[in-house]
């Protein structure tokens, strides 16, 4: 979202009168609303950035049964927006969105399972959340069912599933699935198509994971000549 302070004085004053709008439609009780002023406050660049703002209409939204306002909580109960970092917490949250049907708030909950923000790690569980949200096209699960596979959690090792999980992932645009199925092309000699992948991977990557991306292709082994070339 542009910054107000810089946009042309007619776009910056239809943009406050948006504003408006979403704020008396939050303030009247309409979920989509609440959800959107909260992501304004989040972000920080049509009203002053207030973290603990935009939980508050996130809670709204949730209140009303609203599955991303569930979701938006927990990511504020994770991340510490608004609030001090509690990811148990995070977890009820996540778990309301999820079996609300959220594809995101299942993707979150797997997550957390498998990380044990709650308990201890639980892989099989996980992997069942994955597999929901996968059911709704959720690229990113693509991408870790994937890695369940490749590493062999909750599952016996597979990397002909994990390949095609890869696959799937970089085929709905997953930076992470561009990487990793970019890695398996390498294995086959396919180099043409890995540095094709390697490059959507950059195009979408987030600076951390850009840095471990390039470590990995400057100290990665690489097959000595390209079949595909």
């Amino acid at each position: 979202m542009q910054d107000a302070a810089a946009m042309p004085e007619a776009e910056r004053d239809a943009a406050a009168a948006s504003v408006a709008t979403i704020c008396d439609l939050a303030g009247g009780g309409l979920a989509d609303a609440q959800l959107a002023l909260g992501q304004i406050l989040l972000d920080g660049t049509l009203l002053p950035r207030d973290a603990r703002a935009a939980l508050g209409w996130f809670l709204a939204a949730a209140r009303q049964g609203d599955a991303m306002g569930c979701n938006m909580v927990g990511r504020c109960c994770e991340l510490g927006w608004g609030m001090p970092a509690a990811p148990a917490e995070a977890m009820r949250w996540y778990r309301r969105a999820a079996c609300a049907g959220l594809d995101w708030g299942m993707y979150n909950y797997a997550t957390g399972l498998t990380l044990g923000w709650d308990g201890p790690p639980d892989h099989a569980r996980a992997l069942a959340w994955f597999r929901r949200a996968a059911a709704r096209g959720h690229c990113k699960s693509f991408n870790i069912i994937g890695g369940f596979y490749e590493d062999g959690w909750a599952v016996t090792r597979d990397l002909d599933q994990a390949r095609a999980w890869y696959a799937r992932a970089a085929d709905g645009g997953d930076f992470r699935g561009h990487f990793n199925f970019g890695r398996f092309l390498l294995t086959e000699g396919q180099q043409a198509r890995a540095r094709w992948h390697f490059e959507r991977a950059r195009e979408g990557a987030t600076p951390g994971f850009l840095a471990r991306m390039e470590q990995f292709l400057a100290e990665g082994p690489a097959p000595e000549r390209d079949q595909t070339e």
